[in-house]
Order: C-alpha cells, then sequence, then structure tokens
C-alpha cells in the first residue's frame, strides 16, 4: 500500500493519540489498583494480571462436542486417512442411530470437522489436484512440506489412486485456547463404544 505523506501524518497523529489516550487510561487503573491494594504493582505482576495464569490464551467456554473427539479416535483408531463418508458411516453404525438421523450427524460431523481444521488445528484435508473427493488426516501425520508420512502416505495412493497435494503448513493455526490441547482424549483402541 501506498500513502501520501498527508495520510502518513494524519495515522502518525491519531495513532500517538491513541497511545497517549490508552496510556492515561492504564496509569488510572494502576492508580486504583495499587490504592485497592495498599501497596505499589511491579511489572510483571502488571503482566501477570494482563494475562491469564497458563500465558496469554484465554480459558474456551462452553461444552465440548462429542464429534470432534469422535473424529480424531476415528482416525486413530483406523490409523489410515478417511472420508467423509466413512466417518458417517462409522459415526452411524458405532451410535447405532437410525438412517432418519443421517442428515444431523452429518451435519455434525462437517461442522467438527471444519473446527478441528480452522480453529484447533488438529486434522487437515488432503486430495489429488483435480479430485474433489478429500481425506481426513491427523495433522501429526504430515511433515513439514506437507506431505504425508510414512504409512500414511502409502495408505493414501492405496484409497485414492495416487499422491496428494501438499498441505499448506503455515495455514494450520495452533489452538487459540489453553484447553485446546487436551481437549482430545488419545483414543484407546475399542474405546469408541464410550461416545
Amino acid at each position: 500500500m501506498d500513502f501520501s505523506t498527508q495520510e502518513i501524518q494524519a495515522m502518525k497523529r491519531f495513532y500517538e493519540s491513541e497511545r497517549g489516550r490508552l496510556i492515561g487510561q492504564l496509569m488510572h487503573v494502576e492508580q486504583m489498583l495499587e490504592k485497592i491494594t495498599g501497596s505499589p504493582l511491579s511489572p510483571r505482576q502488571l503482566m501477570r494480571d494482563f494475562t491469564s495464569q497458563s500465558g496469554n490464551r484465554p480459558k474456551k467456554r462452553g461444552p465440548k462436542s462429542i464429534w470432534g473427539n469422535f473424529i480424531v479416535k476415528r482416525l486413530r483408531a483406523r490409523n489410515r486417512p478417511m472420508t467423509y463418508k466413512e466417518l458417517i458411516e462409522d459415526a452411524m453404525s458405532i451410535h447405532h442411530l437410525p438412517e432418519e438421523k443421517e442428515n444431523s450427524v452429518r451435519a455434525s460431523i462437517l461442522n467438527s470437522a471444519f473446527r478441528l481444521r480452522t480453529v484447533h488445528g488438529r486434522v487437515e484435508t488432503v486430495g489429488r489436484a483435480g479430485r474433489k473427493e478429500k481425506f481426513l488426516v491427523l495433522t501429526n501425520w504430515l511433515d513439514q512440506d506437507g506431505i504425508l508420512k510414512s504409512p500414511y502416505d502409502d495408505e493414501f495412493r492405496q484409497l485414492s489412486g495416487g499422491n496428494h497435494v501438499a498441505v499448506d503448513m503455515s495455514a494450520i493455526p495452533s489452538p487459540r485456547y489453553m484447553d485446546d490441547d487436551n481437549e482430545f482424549e488419545p483414543a484407546i483402541v475399542g474405546d469408541e463404544e464410550s461416545l
């Protein structure tokens, strides 16, 4: 982007005034905390107070989806790339759900897979160039170049009939919340019934 000299000066004035306003507010907050606690706050104490106990990631709110855990467990149990269709079929049979529930199960699995991919960075989709069918894989099955590690690469080639397009590893998000790292239980083979 190119800015004119006047635009740069206007932006500089704006950000300087915002900085001054925020410093003023911060000083007011510090003074009030000193009055309330009765002692001055150290810089380290100030930084700890502005971040959560575990760093700067806030704690996630709300219930955990059973379907996200189900997807991760099924991928680990099968130990190979899976299509959405396979996951839906597994969910229907493992949970003994009637056919009428298939649409809601499909929607739940698609939504959970989307969250696992875009928020948690736990799974990725891989596919062949020019093909519509996508396979879900665990992110840790990919190497730093975005290629499936062995034996998952061999499994993918067997299932799809060719090599997959490399995944952009820089686009995979890190967990946003402190409990994202612990949200998904390690799979115990044969434990799928407990969902």
